[in-house]
């Protein structure tokens, strides 16, 4: 791993000591996940890492005097200097400052972006931008010198042309990469340092190229909020918050106010039970919610992208109500289950995330099974207070009814079925709620979503 403990591998920035721990750790982040995301770092210095992150997280960074840079960083200077000059690195700076992973991500992405394109036209890092050989200078008029200015403005120009093009391929990546991030996270402020992808940037542009992602993202951009909002369920209790005002004669919540009453009229409300009191309750959680999605052949296509996005927008309302996640795929034999915590990890969530994009619609279809492995999994503890069991399918099966009416009420839990494109009387009886989606736009997702 590369380090800054030589001086000789400074950056181009001002007021960075590329020597602090802290900065370094920085800059050899950005290289691990490179490493990762192409398979070598492509000679990029961890002080021209270090740079580029800091072009996008710090308010205002400025550059040294051109003449203090040595030659063997002017491709280097050039690319920050392209950057901070670039009118279009304001746009993108609005989200990257502060943001430790926002500007990992851009950081990682342009850095990706200028080695390919630099290999295009036969660059390195390494390399001046020309002019380092004095060969030939001056030695007659226009000469071999001019030719050699002119070909070191060519090759300026060519940089910064690189330049603003690896910027604007990153935005977009680094754009949809922090919509993953905030729908890991339940598309919620104030979530905890343990949903910080600056450990799996990497993954995070694999799940941000794939097309199956970006296409679930725009389905989900749709989705009003007030649609995934957290439900709370509470139960009244005589020592817990204060909720509101409600009528009775529980001595022990009764508001001050009625202690001042006459006692004849304050014995004639208690016995007629319309004393003023507090009304308190206890919060309660919610019990884990565990999806089943079909994937057989016929769910190919439209059906399965709207199946994972409703899949998806289930997850974001679980983690907002703090509900343990499961899912299975299923065909003709169910898929493993994935598991989601209610305070979900970075690897769950990226997991999940690229599961689901990554399964296609194909096989047969066995629902009687995926509903009987689900319940034996809330049976045997596997899994555990399942309450509800989400089944998305378009039904082209014959079920086995009295196998899975006595496999729910061994597990104690209940079936909601959403029905894509199809009908099923059999899972109809089973269900406590039953709902049929026709169009697969958002309309019908949000009413999956607030079953």
């Amino acid at each position: 791993m590369k380090t800054l403990a030589s001086k000789k591998d400074r950056g181009v920035l001002r007021g960075i000591d590329y020597e602090d721990p802290i900065i370094v750790y920085r800059g050899e982040r950005v290289i691990s996940a490179l490493r990762k995301l192409r398979g070598d770092e492509g000679n990029v210095s961890t002080s021209l890492a270090v740079d580029v992150f800091y072009s996008y997280y710090l308010p205002m960074p400025i550059l040294e005097m051109q003449e203090q840079i040595p030659k063997e960083k002017r491709i280097h200077y050039q690319l920050i200097s392209s950057m901070l000059t670039d009118p279009y690195v304001d746009q993108v700076r609005a989200h990257t400052i502060a943001d430790s992973t926002t500007s990992m991500v851009m950081a990682v992405s342009y850095l990706e972006k200028v080695l390919e394109l630099l290999e295009q036209h036969g660059l390195g890092l390494g390399e001046g931008s020309g002019g380092e050989s004095q060969k030939g200078v001056g030695s007659s008029g226009r000469g071999e010198g001019e030719e050699q200015g002119e070909e070191v403005s060519d090759k300026e120009e060519l940089i910064k042309e690189i330049s603003r093009e690896a910027m604007r391929k990153a935005s977009e990546e680094a754009e949809v990469a922090k919509k993953i991030q905030r729908l890991a996270q339940g598309l919620s402020a104030g979530v905890g340092s343990s949903l910080l992808f600056e450990d799996r940037v990497h993954e995070v542009l694999r799940l941000a190229r794939n097309t199956d992602v970006r296409r679930i993202l725009y389905l989900l951009s749709g989705l009003p909020r007030h649609s995934l909002r957290a439900r709370r369920r509470v139960t009244r209790h005589p020592r817990g918050e204060l909720r509101g005002y409600e009528h009775g004669s529980d001595i022990e919540r009764l508001v001050p106010s009625e202690i001042a009453l006459p006692s004849e009229y304050f014995n004639v409300k208690f016995a007629e039970n319309r004393l003023l009191l507090y009304e308190k309750v206890l919060p309660e959680n919610w019990g884990p919610l565990y999806i089943l999605l079909d994937k057989s052949g016929s769910m190919d296509g439209a059906k399965m992208l709207w199946a994972k996005a409703v899949t998806l927008a289930l997850y974001v309302k679980a983690v907002r109500e703090g509900r343990p996640f499961y899912m299975r795929f299923f065909d003709s034999v169910p898929y493993p289950l994935v598991k989601v915590r209610r305070r979900p990890r970075q690897h769950e969530a990226l997991k999940l995330l690229e599961y689901i994009a990554r399964i296609k619609g194909s096989g047969g279809t066995d629902i009687s099974r995926a509903i009987i492995t689900a319940c034996e999994d809330i049976h045997r503890g596997s899994v555990s207070n399942v309450s509800e069991i989400v089944l998305l399918t378009d039904g082209e099966d014959r079920v086995s009814e009295p196998m899975i009416r006595r496999a729910l009420s061994v597990s104690n839990a209940k079936l909601i079925t959403v029905m894509i494109q199809g009908d099923n009387p059999d899972l109809r009886r089973l269900s406590s709620k039953y709902m049929v989606a026709v169009k697969l736009d958002k309309e019908e997702a949000i009413n999956v979503v607030e079953l």
